[in-house]
Formats: C-alpha cells, sequence, structure tokens
C-alpha cells in the first residue's frame, strides 16, 4: 500500500513539473518562421493574435489564416523570389542607363534597335518658360510706338514765362483736360503725337514756354490665355506686356501645347506665332505687343519627330511646313564634328501600322532627303573612335609620348623623332608591343644596340597602334644593398654603389654614435656558395676606408663595454639634499646616496620611506607576466551556453614597481644590514612624519585617527565607528608604513604603528536563483521517480 502512494505521488509530482516547463517555456521558432510572420504581420496586422501561453502548442495565426511550416517556407520563398526578381530588374535599369550600347539584340521589338546615345531626349523649347520670373515688368522703358489709352498717366511740366506741372490720367473716353486749355484726345496716338496736339492747344493760351511730357503709372490691360498652357484663364498685366510676358504668366505650353502654331486673336482677326523663329534664330519678331483684350490660344501639338546621336541640340522637334531631313537638321544646330553622315537611321512607322528603319547616306550628292512624318526617329551617329594611324614609345627618351605612323616607317625613324635619353638607357633590349588581327597583344625584344648600328634585321617596320617601350639600366639590373646594423645615428639597408667603402656606409647612415666601440666591428660577408665569413673590422684607424664592400655584407658598430651616460635618481621628502642625482658606479646603494643628501631632517619619517623601480615593471613585460596571468583566469559558461573568462586577477602596474625596504634594520646597522643597489630611473621619497591612522573601507566613519601608542587595529575601529553591515571582517588589512601588510584573523588584536593604514573591505554576496535550484532539483526527482517506476515494473 506504501508503494503505490508512494507510486501515485511521483505521478502527480510528474504532471505538475510537466505542467510547469511547458507554462514557462518559450515558443521556438526558426528564422525562416520569424521573418515570414514579421512580413505577413506588415501586410495584415489584424490577422495576428496574441500568444497563447498554456500547455496548447503555440499559434502564430488565427484559425483560419492558421499555416503549416511548409506554408511559412512557401512564403518565404516567395519573398525571397521577389527581392531576386527585383536586383535583376534593378541591375537591367542599370545597364540600360550606361555608356555601354552593344547589348544583347532580343526578341522584344522595343529592345531591338541600338541607338546613338541612351540619354533621354526631350522636347525642345518647353524649357523657356520654367523660371516665371522673366515675365515680370518692373520699370521697362516705353517704346516709341506705344499707344496709349485709357487709364495712362500723363505728367506734364511747362516752364519759362509760366511754371505749370499737370498730373493727368486718360479717361474712359481717351481724352485728358487741362485747365485753360481744354480737352485733347489721347486715345490711339503715340507720345510723339499728343506732343503735337498738346503744343497746338496750349499755345492757344500760353507763349514763350517750354515743356517736357513723361508718362508715368502705365494702364493695366486684360489678356485672355486659353488652349493647352499650364494655368488657362484671364490675366492682368501691363499695357507694355507682349507674348512672351502672358505665356509665363499662364506657366506655358503644357506637354502637348504647341510651340509653333500659337494663335493671337484680336478683333476677330488671327495671328499665327512660331516660337521657333525666336528659339532658334532669336528673332523677337513673334513677341507681339498685347492690345487690352486680346485672346491667346495654345493648339494642341502638331506632328513630332525625334533627333538623337551627333547632333548639337538632340531633341524633339515639331514640325509645321513640310520639314525635310535637311531641316531637322539645321533645328537640331546640325551635325557634330563627330557625325557619321554616310549612314542616318530613320526609324518610321509605316502605313500599314508596322515599324521600319531606313538607312540613308547624306554625303552623296543625290542624298534622298525625305520629307518627315509624325514619329520619325533619326539616328545621327558617331564615327569610328578608335585612331589608327599612331604608335607610342614610353620610358628612356627625351619626348615621349603618341605619334604619327607613316608608310614604312620603322624603329630607327621613331628613335630619331624622339631621341634617346644621353645616359642610362638599356640598349640591350626594348620592348616593342603589338596587337594582333585578333584581338591578342603580343611582345617583340628588340635590340636597340643593333638597331642604332645599321642591323637591318632588327630594325624592325612599325604598324599601326604599335607601342615601344625603353628601359632605364637601373629598372633592368638587380638592385645591390648592403646592411648596417649598431650604434649609428640611422641604422637600415642602403643601395651598394660602386667602388664603395665601410666608411661611405657609415658616413650613410649618419656617423657613429659616442659609444660606438671603434677598436673593432664586425662585418659578416656570404660568399658565392652562401655560405657566411665574419670580418673584424678596426675604425679607430684609415684602414675601414680602403675596405671594399659587397653585396649583402652587413656591418655591426658594437657598443663600448659599460658605457652609459649619466645614470640618475631622485631622492625627494625629508632628506637635507633633496633632487635629482648621478649614480657614481655601478654598485652605488641606498645608504650611500642618503649620506650624498645630507642625511634624514627632523621631521623626516624613514620607516614609511618609498623606493620605487620603474624597470620592475619593464622586466615583467618582457617576461609577459600579464599575458601568463590572463591565461590562468578562471572559465566560467554564462546562462546562454557561452564560454567566457573570468577576471579575478589582474596585474597592476603602479603597485608592482614598489621596493618594499626594512628601514628599522638599515638604520641600527648603519647601512651595514639591509641595504641595496640603487638603479637608473629609481624614484625614493622620504615621507614627513605622520599625526594619524587612516582608516578606510567599510566603517561608520572614513576618516584619520589620532595617533595612540599601544593601540590595537580593534580600538581604532571602534573609534571609527565600527563595522558597517557589508564589512567582510574577516579580511580586514593592516597595511604597515614599510609596505609589509597583515590580512588574517588575528588582524584586529595587532598593535598598530605610526604610518600604519587600516583598511576593511566589503563582503562579496553570490545571489541564488532558488526558481532553477527548485527546478533543477524537481527534475533530479523525477528522474529518479523513473527509475524507481520502470524497476518496480520489472
Amino acid at each position: 500500500m506504501k508503494r503505490n502512494l508512494f507510486i501515485a505521488a511521483l505521478v502527480i509530482i510528474l504532471i505538475c513539473i510537466n505542467w510547469l516547463k511547458q507554462g514557462f517555456a518559450q515558443d521556438d521558432l526558426t528564422p525562416e518562421q520569424i521573418k515570414a510572420y514579421q512580413e505577413l504581420m506588415k501586410k495584415n496586422p489584424q490577422s495576428v493574435q496574441s500568444r497563447n501561453k498554456t500547455y496548447k502548442s503555440p499559434t502564430i495565426f488565427e484559425e483560419s489564416d492558421a499555416k503549416s511550416d511548409e506554408d511559412i517556407l512557401k512564403e518565404i520563398q516567395r519573398i525571397q523570389e521577389e527581392e531576386k526578381k527585383k536586383v535583376q530588374d534593378a541591375r537591367k535599369d542599370e545597364a540600360a542607363g550606361g555608356e555601354d550600347t552593344t547589348r544583347i539584340i532580343s526578341d522584344n521589338p522595343d529592345e531591338q534597335l541600338i541607338f546613338p546615345d541612351t540619354n533621354q531626349i526631350r522636347c525642345f523649347g518647353y524649357d523657356l518658360f520654367t523660371n516665371t520670373r522673366v515675365g515680370e515688368i518692373y520699370n521697362a522703358s516705353i517704346p516709341d510706338d506705344y499707344l496709349l489709352g485709357p487709364g495712362d498717366n500723363i505728367i506734364i511740366n511747362l516752364w519759362g514765362r509760366v511754371q505749370q506741372e499737370w498730373n493727368l490720367t486718360v479717361d474712359r473716353q481717351g481724352k485728358v483736360f487741362i485747365p485753360k486749355v481744354g480737352e485733347i484726345t489721347a486715345w490711339g496716338l503715340t507720345l510723339t503725337e499728343f506732343e503735337e496736339q498738346l503744343d497746338n492747344g496750349i499755345a492757344k493760351v500760353y507763349t514763350g514756354f517750354k515743356r517736357k511730357v513723361t508718362i508715368g503709372k502705365i494702364r493695366t490691360i486684360k489678356v485672355f490665355v486659353y488652349g493647352e498652357v499650364n494655368s488657362p484663364g484671364g490675366y492682368a498685366v501691363s499695357a507694355l506686356s507682349t507674348l512672351f510676358n502672358a505665356l509665363y504668366k499662364a506657366g506655358g505650353p503644357t506637354a502637348n501645347g504647341s510651340l509653333r502654331q500659337i494663335k493671337l486673336i484680336r478683333d476677330k482677326k488671327q495671328k499665327n506665332i512660331d516660337l521657333y523663329d525666336f528659339l532658334v534664330r532669336g528673332d523677337k519678331s513673334c513677341d507681339t505687343p498685347l492690345l487690352s483684350g486680346d485672346v491667346i490660344f495654345v493648339p494642341l501639338v502638331g506632328p513630332q519627330v525625334t533627333i538623337r546621336g551627333e547632333v548639337k541640340r538632340p531633341a524633339i522637334y515639331e514640325l509645321v511646313n513640310n520639314e525635310r531631313i535637311s531641316d531637322l537638321l539645321a533645328l537640331a544646330g546640325g551635325p557634330t564634328a563627330h557625325a557619321f553622315m554616310e549612314r542616318l537611321m530613320l526609324d518610321r512607322v509605316s502605313k500599314d501600322d508596322s515599324r521600319k528603319i531606313m538607312d540613308i547616306n547624306f554625303t552623296d550628292e543625290n542624298k534622298d532627303d525625305l520629307l518627315l512624318a509624325a514619329g520619325d526617329d533619326l539616328s545621327v551617329f558617331s564615327i569610328y573612335k578608335m585612331r589608327q594611324n599612331l604608335i607610342w614609345i614610353t620610358g628612356m627618351v627625351k619626348h615621349p609620348g603618341t605619334y604619327e605612323r607613316t608608310d614604312f616607317m620603322r624603329i630607327s625613324d621613331l628613335i630619331e623623332k624622339c631621341q634617346l635619353c644621353p645616359n642610362n638607357v638599356f640598349l640591350d633590349r626594348a620592348d616593342l608591343y603589338r596587337r594582333t588581327q585578333n584581338g591578342q597583344r603580343e611582345i617583340i625584344a628588340v635590340n636597340l644596340r643593333a638597331v642604332m648600328e645599321g642591323d637591318a634585321a632588327a630594325n624592325i617596320q612599325l604598324a599601326d597602334l604599335d607601342s615601344l617601350e625603353v628601359f632605364d639600366v637601373t629598372d633592368i639590373e638587380r638592385k645591390k644593398f648592403v646592411h648596417i646594423e649598431g650604434l649609428v645615428q640611422n641604422q637600415g639597408r642602403y643601395p651598394l654603389y660602386k667602388n664603395m667603402t665601410i666608411s661611405d656606409l657609415i658616413f650613410h647612415a649618419g656617423n657613429l654614435d659616442a659609444s660606438a666601440y671603434m677598436l673593432e666591428a664586425e662585418l659578416a660577408r656570404i660568399d658565392s656558395l652562401g655560405n657566411t665569413e665574419i670580418l673584424n673590422i678596426q675604425l679607430h684607424n684609415d684602414s675601414h676606408k680602403q675596405f671594399r664592400l659587397h653585396e649583402n655584407d652587413h656591418l655591426f658598430i658594437r657598443k663600448i663595454p659599460g658605457y652609459q651616460l649619466h645614470r640618475t635618481i631622485s631622492i625627494e621628502g625629508e632628506v637635507q639634499f633633496p633632487g635629482v642625482y648621478t649614480l657614481t658606479h655601478r654598485n652605488e646603494t641606498f645608504w650611500e646616496l642618503l649620506i650624498r643628501a645630507g642625511g634624514f631632517t627632523d621631521k623626516a619619517f624613514p620607516i614609511g620611506t618609498i623606493c620605487k623601480r620603474p624597470a620592475i615593471m619593464e622586466d615583467l613585460r618582457r617576461k609577459d607576466i600579464e599575458g601568463i596571468i590572463n591565461n590562468s583566469q578562471p572559465l566560467v559558461v554564462d546562462s546562454s551556453g557561452e564560454i567566457r573568462q573570468q577576471k579575478i586577477m589582474a596585474l597592476r602596474p603602479n603597485s608592482m614597481d614598489r621596493i618594499i625596504l626594512d628601514m628599522d634594520l638599515l638604520l641600527e646597522t648603519n647601512g651595514s644590514q639591509g641595504d641595496f643597489k640603487l638603479q637608473a630611473g629609481d624614484y625614493i621619497h622620504i615621507p614627513e612624519i605622520p599625526t594619524g591612522i587612516p582608516v578606510l573601507g567599510e566603517v561608520c566613519a572614513n576618516g584619520t585617527i589620532k595617533y595612540q601608542g599601544g593601540m590595537r587595529v580593534k580600538e581604532y575601529l571602534k573609534k571609527a565607528g565600527g563595522f558597517t553591515k557589508r564589512a567582510d571582517k574577516g579580511e580586514t588589512r593592516l597595511i604597515k608604513a614599510n609596505g609589509h601588510v597583515y590580512a588574517s584573523g588575528g588582524v584586529l588584536k595587532k598593535k598598530v604603528d605610526l604610518g600604519d593604514v587600516i583598511v576593511v573591505p566589503a563582503e562579496i554576496k553570490k545571489e541564488k536563483d532558488w526558481f532553477k535550484f527548485i527546478s533543477t532539483s524537481l527534475s533530479i526527482l523525477t528522474g529518479v521517480a523513473t527509475s524507481i517506476l520502470i524497476i518496480d515494473r520489472l
């Protein structure tokens, strides 16, 4: 019975564990499923439900939209195919927009033609109206043929026997009224004609006068712009406005508007305006002055043709008067200097609703100057751009570059033109590069020396596009070097010159240092068999000045044994003469230096002497102690299963360069014991007698407590307020003035001396994951119960 109850309890525990695992487990989705989910989320956000956190298998979509893993992978493949197609289309567009016009001819009729350029062809003339400010009128001068009308402001000044000024406005009847003179008609008159009538009227009243007539404010007229313009409607414009001003006001013709059949309607009469007269020839006569009530009508554009390629102004042009190919070329500014006029290609829509290509030789006297039709596309190709009758020469010549190749021209003729350099020309060989008819390049060796001596076989006849390269001797011959190392200013590798000596090499290296050993230098030389020979060279006499160097000689300049510049150390603090001192010999000690510095002062605290030696850290770096410490750090596995190194110990340079001294022994024996040798760069500091004991770390009040002889560590801690809750009492440290550190259970009872420091570190607490602990324990119990159940049923 007990056994059955035990088994039932284990089964219940197993069910609970499985429920907990499913309840807290995360849904495992592959990256492909996640990406498909995100894509479908963007397309239909409403189709996504929140995650079901029951024991049931998690669903991503609603029941009506649920998809299997296979469906999701198909969706991913579809998205990838779409992205791939986008990339291919982008590459195709990029290839179509580049300069390479030698595309593969496809079966698509729109891609069968190879045009002379791929630049976008625009309609000619419509850019004229892009700058709307051009149509504005500010202080324009009044033309002589300007006709006065109602609303014009006329200013009349009289002087002489009579002083008068009249500011008049032409009324609706076209007249102005002048006091004592009466009405004078102005409508329809020019300013000159109005002045004649004015003189006749004023002369009846006044005599002996002079006058000046000016026009002030210009009247405003109403004109109408309709048809294929960007902003059709009625506009109030200045009476000085012309056809262009009104078109600018209306935004100019649209892409469907005509530039060559614009109609100006006035008093039921119609006048056709062709803007090409202005755009092509600069004829401004088409810019007609406007009158009030004028109507400008822009009809639909007429037949259009395209011209592209080697013309000065490729564009789409409008036809009006049965233009031919020659007329179209004239509209496009004529062919450029690179145009190939022996073959013009005309792409035309024929009468049977099909496209037709015609090649036209426009250099022939009987050229077929065809009438153009709507939709014609004329291409003017470029001449063959490859130059043929030229050759090149580079290298050791006075005038390198491109030369004309004449008939029967040979290498000697080319050299005579370009002239070889006077020195360092490698005459035994020059390279002639020649392109064969199948496009490959071949190299032909040429003996320039034989060519100059008149050898006909070596004097090769040149062909188009040949290239001759003449070499420098220094580029062909193998470079030779010698080496110098040691006590010179610039050690390294140097070129080996003819008859170069050791003295020359030392000079090029910046001469010897002051510490160079002159009695003997070492020269390593390699013979033809690869064996190394060591030669001893004396530098204190003139023998090295005649010693010739060979290729790859290696000269070593040694240092004078025991030679050193001034070896200095620093001593600061409470000594009679602090400062920088030079060591007198290699075995000078700290006690000897202390005597040279005059000994301690009355305020000195010798026990706290600090001696730092930077050479210690340099020695540790040479031994790679830091690398050894890093490789000795333990490895831990984090929650994600990643193995990382736990850094529990580090090399601190500031704490490794101090030398711990036994000053008590040194002072008791007057330097006979406890002394040590000094090294260059040592730093010694003699502190002043301290007044208290610093207490630091996890105590209630950090600070310095006045020193009292005989007190122990725990008494100083009590004066500092005792330990905090975070204090690690067992790790309390007592740091002595000479650098010794005490850290053990008996530190609290140790007697504190003057200059000591008390440090209380914080306790390190580890956080425990109780949920993980319980889960692990339950998993172990489950395994044990399962084993017992299996054993029981056997």
